[in-house]
């Protein structure tokens, strides 16, 4: 395992390695697919670097350059848009700890994945959340091969009416399920639909 302090990017800033040590995050694993320096990570965005903790947990670090001062409003958002995200254990002004999903990035030949996904960005259209990254899915979703989990919620709002199934569905080209869910926003008719289209080796 490697000291937390070598994880606080892009320089070593005090505010943020205290709040982690106060609340019991010294070490973490060096380990997935984005190379940080001679570490390894598991993501790494504009406001924050994603670490493994432990087998089932990961950590979210605020960026000490990061634009935004604070990650609470992120995972108050994440801990509204569960379960069609990683559960969310605790967080602080400086990070966000949460379930670690094993899976890997989404991409548009996850034909088999789209039911889920749809009824995953559904869910979050009914608790008031629109995830503004959706429209490009493939690094804000995770698949395992059984379920998808969208995450990422940096970006994401609180607002009436958000449309997240309509940016998924333009996301895989199907502009005419979009605009058949935007008129109706009948999900269950858009899936029928979606079934009798999907080759029988996605489904």
């Amino acid at each position: 395992m490697v000291e937390i302090r070598a994880f606080i990017y892009p320089k070593f800033d005090e505010g943020i390695y205290r709040e982690l040590v106060e609340n019991g995050i010294t070490h973490a694993y060096s380990f997935g697919r984005v190379q940080y320096g001679k570490l390894k990570v598991l993501g790494k965005g504009k406001t924050g670097v994603v670490v493994l903790l432990d087998r089932d947990k990961a950590v979210k670090i605020r960026r000490a350059d990061s634009p935004k001062e604070s990650l609470e409003l992120e995972a108050r958002i994440q801990e509204m848009a569960y379960p069609s995200s990683p559960k969310v254990y605790f967080y602080g002004r400086n990070f966000i700890v949460m379930e670690y999903v094993r899976g890997r990035t989404l991409t548009p030949k996850d034909l088999g994945a789209l039911p889920d996904l749809l009824v995953r960005a559904r869910y979050l259209e009914e608790v008031k959340i629109e995830h503004l990254e959706l429209s490009r899915p493939w690094r804000n979703v995770l698949y395992n091969g059984e379920r998808t989990y969208i995450i990422d919620y940096d970006s994401s709002q609180v607002k009436e009416n958000p449309n997240n199934v309509t940016k998924v569905l333009s996301a895989f080209k199907l502009y005419e399920l979009a605009r058949e869910y935007k008129k109706g926003r009948d999900l269950r008719k858009v899936l029928s639909t979606l079934t009798k289209l999907l080759p029988s080796s996605s489904k």
